[in-house]
């Protein structure tokens, strides 16, 4: 396994959304998401079918490794249809209605972390490419929503990883590669800033390097990566002042 080394220049930094950019309780935040969409297929399975199912789709994806052939929405749709017989024209109208109609029952679920908002535009006054690393299990306009409700700028980051364009999840190492390549930065230039200790400081397996957020930490069983950089808000916000004023 590659070893981050902490002295290397930072080139891109990527940060998790939730937790991380945002104050949102996803163990209440998800459920609430998959029942809202889910009334919008309720002539084609039952709620409480069509929720357990989504849900299971899901875990699929950040437990199971794919190939990289498929993206994650490619993923779910097959898992809905085999599973429920839902097909994906089907699914993918009930997701245009909900988000038409039914999304801003999650807004009053989503709030804003001042502190990140300075941070992500102190790093933009920097010039240097920002990645919204959020795990890509929702589709684009989900993470979108979320943005908008805590006052972040979508046009701040260079890339967003949803369902859409994305074909492995964190803690896989295949997500880290993907993002990597795609900036075109080698993954030791790249720093992970995340608040899970499983899902973010696994980008340590590709040799990127990592903070990790602890104001609103979330532990997961699973492997112990190294963590070299760890602090609050405020302390994240003077590490990066440190090392991104340094070049």
């Amino acid at each position: 396994m590659p070893q981050p080394e902490q002295n290397q220049q930072i080139k891109a930094i990527l940060f998790d959304l939730d937790g991380t950019l945002i104050r949102v309780q996803m163990s209440e935040f998800i459920p609430r998401y998959l029942k809202g969409l889910a009334a919008y297929c309720v002539d084609q399975a039952k709620t409480e079918r069509f929720t357990k199912t989504l849900l299971q789709s899901i875990r699929d994806l950040i437990q199971t490794e794919g190939d990289g052939l498929q993206t994650n929405e490619e993923r779910i749709c097959q898992w809905m249809e085999e599973k429920l017989a839902l097909p994906r024209a089907t699914l993918q109208e009930s997701l245009i209605r909900f988000r038409q109609n039914g999304i801003d029952g999650l807004r009053s679920m989503v709030h804003p972390i001042p502190l990140a908002q300075q941070i992500v535009k102190e790093c933009r006054q920097k010039e240097i490419p920002l990645v919204l690393a959020t795990n890509p299990v929702f589709p684009r306009f989900m993470i979108q929503a979320r943005l908008s409700w805590a006052g972040l700028d979508e046009d701040d980051f260079y890339y967003l990883t949803s369902y859409e364009n994305s074909s492995y999840c964190k803690p896989q190492a295949g997500y880290f590669h993907e993002v990597a390549n795609l900036l075109g930065i080698a993954a030791e230039n790249c720093l992970m800033v995340g608040n899970d200790t499983n899902h973010d400081l696994a980008a340590v397996a590709v040799g990127m390097q990592t903070y990790l957020v602890d104001t609103w930490l979330v532990e997961r069983d699973g492997p112990e990566w190294p963590c070299e950089n760890r602090g609050n808000h405020a302390d994240l916000q003077r590490f990066l002042q440190e090392r991104l004023g340094s070049y």
